[in-house]
């Protein structure tokens, strides 16, 4: 997939033989640019198998997570924020979704007790994200008193690409607009600014374009017709 990016950004570049950037530096640009559009996104979506709280655990730091996702999503590298959060109220029971507050919220909330608000849940919780990316970690309230089954659904950054083997994660359409932002950065490196605003334009066009396919209009019922839902 790093050839496939390389030949487009040089076409965007009208640089086919690579004269004027060197491989090297297309390369980082390119892999700056799909984190970008990971972050941007969130196309890199995973909920790891296996996840659980832990008696009188706290805090769950994502780089425990990390294999765990690395072994779904190759070509995955770290964990950027989690969209939600479920722990189940018992093994195989109901599931519900806690609720996500800020962290200085959270921290006046229930870490006044000092560690000692725990409890076998029987009521969705609260929990608060402190950090991003590898240093992220996700506080719980009420502190979990039982090992159960947690889901979380994360948001992950990409591993940067160095040769063609590496697996690439973002999928289409997110990939068609990674050589948009790639040859952004390189004509700004150029002092080509006007051309830089418009490849800038080019990628800032394409992202809703992605975004509307990603999310088309469905039919809630086939029974109820005009009613239209996005997904």
């Amino acid at each position: 997939m790093l050839r496939q990016y390389i030949d487009e950004v040089q076409q965007l570049l009208n640089d086919q033989t690579g004269q004027f950037f060197p491989l090297s530096t297309l390369t980082m640009y390119i892999n700056k640019s799909r984190r970008r559009i990971a972050a941007i996104s969130g196309c890199i979506r995973c909920v790891p198998p296996g996840t659980m709280t832990h008696p009188a655990q706290e805090i769950y730091p994502f780089s425990d997570w990390i294999s765990l996702i690395q072994g779904i999503i190759p070509g995955a590298e770290s964990i950027l924020y989690c969209r939600s959060l479920a722990v189940s109220m018992g093994i195989g029971g109901w599931k519900p979704l806690w609720r996500r507050i800020p962290w200085t919220d959270f921290q006046a909330r229930f870490r006044v007790y000092n560690s000692t608000f725990f409890g076998t849940i029987a009521d969705p919780g609260w929990y608060a994200q402190l950090g991003e990316g590898p240093a992220g970690a996700l506080y719980l309230a009420p502190i979990p008193a039982q090992q159960l089954p947690m889901e979380v659904d994360l948001t992950l950054v990409p591993a940067p690409l160095f040769s063609d083997d590496d697996p690439d994660p973002i999928p289409y359409p997110w990939n068609d607009a990674v050589p948009y932002w790639a040859a952004t950065l390189a004509l700004l490196q150029q002092q080509r600014r006007e051309d830089a605003q418009a490849m800038a334009l080019l990628f800032n066009a394409d992202l809703p374009m992605c975004a509307s396919v990603v999310a088309p209009q469905l039919i809630q019922s086939a029974y109820a017709p005009g009613i239209m839902r996005t997904a």
